[in-house]
């Protein structure tokens, strides 16, 4: 069987976001197992805060739930939109307790790589670290203008717009720069091992 191919993986994940648009809870489990880990570890980053990530989490599957049926797939990737979902929920939360998100909010060490269910503490920094270096290193492989749209598109507040003018290029070569930042992303952290 050959392996899917990007086209193909992101067309599998445009139809089951139309399942759960339709009401389909088995599209949503699916969903959920393919996108809850890499959405939590961005939401910690974001919110520096384990148990808020997970409420995050939380919130912004509810929501995905709710317009899974509104998804454009002319407009964006699937994961692309669950990652626009998860950011935007993470910043309101940031806005109403009047706080900013940072880069590096939290120690390597106490982000845990199973939503916080490990029960040991030493088990939990180790695979903190393992997935802080994995996302890290996963960042790495762009280029330096892509990893600096995308960094900025992550962890601040900036608007298109913004990002473009800090980094003094049209706002369509930033879009391009970040879409193709996160879909490297996505794809580096698929491809390494757990």
């Amino acid at each position: 069987m050959a392996p899917h191919t990007d086209s193909e993986e992101a067309s599998d994940e445009t139809r089951l976001l139309a399942r759960i648009g339709a009401g389909d809870r088995e599209a949503f489990r699916l969903l959920y197992a393919a996108y809850s880990g890499p959405l939590f570890s961005f939401a910690v980053r974001l919110v520096g805060n384990v148990g808020e990530a997970e409420e995050l989490l939380q919130d912004s599957f509810v929501k995905i739930w709710r317009n899974a049926a509104s998804f454009d797939a002319r407009k964006s990737k699937p994961f692309t939109w669950a990652v626009t979902v998860t950011r935007r929920t993470c910043i309101d939360h940031l806005r109403k307790r009047s706080r900013l998100p940072i880069a590096d909010p939290v120690p390597v060490d106490s982000i845990p790589s199973d939503g916080g269910r490990a029960s040991d503490p030493t088990r939990r920094a180790a695979e903190g670290r393992e997935d802080s270096e994995r996302v890290r290193s996963a960042m790495a492989g762009s280029n330096e203008n892509q990893r600096r749209a995308l960094e900025l598109a992550l962890f601040s507040e900036l608007s298109h717009t913004e990002i473009a003018r800090r980094l003094e290029q049209p706002v369509g070569t930033v879009k391009s720069w970040i879409r193709k930042g996160l879909l490297d992303l996505r794809a580096n952290l698929a491809n390494s091992p757990p």
